[in-house]
């Protein structure tokens, strides 16, 4: 998009960065399912999440077969890795359920870690697969470097497509 556009986008995508969440559970297969509905005409859809969500593969495939789909992860460090904090009690903000843990054990830690790369490999096969194209943000450094760094390359593949 010119450069007015990317502004515009850009600013749109930090309204709904800022806008104040909702203690109620998310569902993103609902949302996606809404998305369906209400859009009638092709558009380009960012839909900004952490993935970490059930299956949501039907709807993501409904989805980008009549609109451009770009997901837009949100990757927070404290996530990354579970820290050596001994037994913990830990609280899922949206099912509110309570987990106890001992995160000093070395099998946890390293089952945890195993099991975040193997989400974020399945979720970037799944994008792939659906031609959705991806774009990382990690909570720590911000969110505009990454998105201006998408639209500068969809810039130049859609210079290259119109070559052709």
């Amino acid at each position: 998009p010119p450069r007015k556009g990317r502004r515009h986008a850009l600013r749109l995508v930090r309204d709904v960065l800022a806008w104040p969440t909702s203690a109620r559970p998310t569902n993103l297969a609902t949302a996606l399912d809404y998305a369906m509905r209400v859009l009638s005409h092709h558009s380009i859809v960012f839909l900004i999440s952490d993935f970490v969500t059930p299956s949501i593969e039907r709807q993501l495939r409904m989805l980008s077969q009549r609109h451009d789909v770009v997901a837009v992860v949100l990757d927070d460090p404290g996530e990354r890795t579970l820290p050596d904090l001994g037994v913990s009690r830990l609280v899922d903000t949206e099912s509110g359920q309570l987990v106890e843990i001992d995160t000093s054990d070395a099998g946890v830690r390293e089952r945890y870690a195993r099991e975040l790369r193997e989400e974020r490999a399945a979720r970037q096969q799944l994008l792939r697969r659906l031609a959705i194209d991806e774009v990382i943000v990690r909570t720590e450094a911000g969110w505009s470097e990454p998105l201006l760094r998408f639209f500068n390359t969809r810039e130049i593949r859609g210079r290259r497509i119109r070559r052709r």
